[in-house]
């Protein structure tokens, strides 16, 4: 399901941070986002994602044997405004402490950046404010036109069953629709989770977006992070064309070799998808067999 894919992001998030804390000191400068500043910061995956960090953290690149890492800093309250530069799905995210941006492949430049915000400006708030400040997010993401991703070896749950399958799942399968106060304040108080969950791609990029809430006062206000977790679909599905225990590296294959795994691969998750949507099925689910994801294979290539 497409939980165990959020799961995979999570294991990269971990990865990430266990070999900065391993590693060695982070040495990021810290950003004052003053009120002088009004322009978000701009950063872009790619080679040009490099320049954009060095733009703005003067104080170097932690390099590690696997990948290379970049990071902004902002310290409350002066909390960061950040752009990821998409084209027309071009994000604007507010109330940013932390962005990490990641490169395992020198010559593709960032292919990952996380990137850690408040849901509001306020580190508590009351739940009204906080229901609004999902509101406001999510219209953001629908007005930049991101859509809903499902894997390719998971079941296309209809968007009917939305509600039904966020219950179980804990990720919202249609991201246009907003939740009500009266759902945001049940899903809220629910013992555990607390949290919606968005897997969305556009043009080349997928997020997984998530938002907690991370405690809750005495006096009834509430405290709210937003995870992002992007990636390039390009090393996304590379990575999982890859295996190091057989020595399999697709950043190495030759065009006719990597066109071959890619098909191999879509046809082993065709068949997952196949047996998934038969158990979502007999579990009463719907199905959307018109659900049609991006090309990914222009992207691998």
């Amino acid at each position: 399901m497409m939980g165990k894919y959020k799961s995979y992001f999570n294991f990269i998030f971990v990865f990430i941070f266990g070999f900065l804390l391993l590693g060695c000191q982070p040495n990021a400068k810290n950003i004052e986002n003053s009120a002088m500043n009004q322009q978000p910061y701009l950063l872009h995956f790619g080679l040009q994602g490099f320049k954009d960090f060095a733009q703005y953290n003067q104080s170097g690149v932690d390099n590690h044997p696997v990948a290379s890492f970049r990071e902004l800093d902002f310290s409350p309250p002066n909390l960061g405004q950040i752009k990821i530069e998409n084209g027309e799905s071009s994000l604007v995210i507010d109330h940013v402490f932390y962005v990490l941006g990641t490169s395992f492949h020198k010559e593709d430049g960032i292919e990952v950046m996380t990137v850690n915000a408040g849901l509001n400006k306020e580190e508590f708030v009351r739940p009204e404010q906080a229901y609004q400040a999902y509101v406001d997010l999510m219209k953001r993401v629908n007005q930049a036109e991101w859509k809903l991703y499902i894997s390719s070896g998971n079941p296309r749950i209809a968007k009917e069953d939305n509600i039904r399958y966020f219950m179980k799942w804990g990720d919202v399968i249609d991201p246009s629709r907003i939740f009500s106060y009266e759902e945001w304040k049940k899903i809220m108080s629910m013992e555990v989770g607390k949290s919606i969950g968005y897997r969305l791609y556009a043009n080349g990029l997928l997020v997984d977006i998530d938002i907690s809430q991370t405690k809750k006062t005495e006096d009834g206000k509430e405290q709210y992070i937003v995870r992002y977790a992007f990636n390039t679909i390009r090393y996304d599905q590379r990575d999982r064309l890859s295996d190091s225990e057989n020595n399999i590296n697709a950043y190495t294959m030759t065009q006719l070799e990597l066109k071959q795994a890619f098909e191999n691969k879509e046809n082993r998750t065709q068949r997952l998808r196949e047996q998934a949507e038969k158990i979502a099925i007999a579990e009463g689910y719907r199905i959307d067999e018109s659900y049609v994801g991006p090309d990914l294979w222009q992207y691998v290539k």
